[in-house]
């Protein structure tokens, strides 16, 4: 694969909901601060990001103000779901022109980067053409073994640190082999269109179908035979109401079945950042995946002050 050294200016799609939701959030969690800490990100570049806005539903004028100042600024057609949303993006993306080698990450608004996250980023995936896929945040190590079989397998007592992680040292930051992310991360342009039938079915596979999408393209089984069973054979589980919709979900995860048995040339490798770069604002200071003693030492209410000191130098009034 080209080096992504070669390839045109990181793009950037931001994908956003009006609303905020009831989930737990640190002190300082804005999406107005999230966005303020992608911009800076994009800001310490050497060449200028492409900044697309896709956005679910009328946006809260200052943030809406933010986006027009510094991008391209569009309504998702059919949303009113983070599924719709995501698979609206994705079809678009992949059929727009491009070099199979540009480097194009997905975000969702609640994540807070470091000011050298993208940059990072970039470096990695110059150094490291063999990833398909890069994430700015940490997770469980892949377990090497587990390239050996249909069933994912992690190392359950570190990351980056772990004696079996495989790992790859990139200016500073240490990259390794994961096997599950979120909904927000890196991807090359080729990757993209090839794994695109994939990712669009599974954002329909419910439940926690991000995961289950990282998966399905690294080629490991997606789901187990007693979920698959638990879903067509609701009588028991589930009230009667609620029948056709689990009876659905269990012929779509049946389809992600065969789906996911890939050929060697198209089982995607994921690499993940230590020390993270980006933090999903969920759960306080503390990073979600704190795998490493590196990783654990992300002071994030310092980088959120400095996002918003950096947002008010320029005129956007962070709280």
């Amino acid at each position: 694969m080209p080096s992504s050294a070669a390839a045109g200016p990181l793009r950037i799609l931001h994908r956003s909901y009006a609303g905020d939701g009831a989930k737990p959030r640190p002190p300082y969690f804005s999406k107005l601060l999230a966005l303020v800490s992608l911009l800076r990100a994009a800001d310490a570049l050497p060449v200028r990001p492409e900044l697309v806005f896709l956005n679910d539903g009328p946006m809260p004028a200052d943030r809406l103000r933010v986006m027009e100042a510094h991008g391209e600024v569009r309504q998702v057609r059919r949303g009113g779901s983070d599924a719709r949303s995501y698979r609206e993006m994705l079809a678009d993306e992949a059929a727009r022109p491009g070099a199979d080698e540009d480097l194009v990450w997905l975000a969702e608004d609640d994540y807070l980067y470091a000011a050298d996250g993208f940059l990072r980023l970039v470096q990695a995936a110059a150094a490291l053409p063999q990833a398909d896929y890069l994430m700015l945040y940490g997770s469980l190590a892949l377990d090497p073994a587990a390239g050996a079989g249909r069933r994912v397998a992690v190392l359950r007592e570190g990351g980056a640190d772990h004696p079996a992680a495989q790992t790859a040292d990139v200016d500073g930051a240490t990259w390794f082999r994961i096997a599950s992310t979120t909904s927000t991360f890196g991807l090359r342009r080729r990757a993209l269109r090839e794994d695109l039938r994939l990712l669009r079915l599974g954002a329909l596979t419910g439940g926690a179908w991000d995961n289950s999408s990282c998966r399905m393209v690294q080629g490991f089984t997606p789901f187990d035979r007693g979920t698959l069973r638990a879903d067509l054979l609701p009588l028991g589980r589930e009230p009667l109401a609620r029948w056709p919709r689990s009876v659905a979900r269990g012929l779509v995860r049946a389809l992600a079945l065969p789906l996911s048995r890939r050929p060697a040339r198209l089982r995607r490798t994921f690499m993940g950042s230590d020390p993270e770069l980006a933090f999903h604002m969920e759960a306080g200071d503390v990073p979600p995946h704190p795998v490493s003693t590196r990783t654990s030492k992300v002071d994030w209410a310092t980088v959120a002050a400095e996002s918003a000191a950096w947002g008010r130098e320029r005129g956007i009034p962070v709280g």
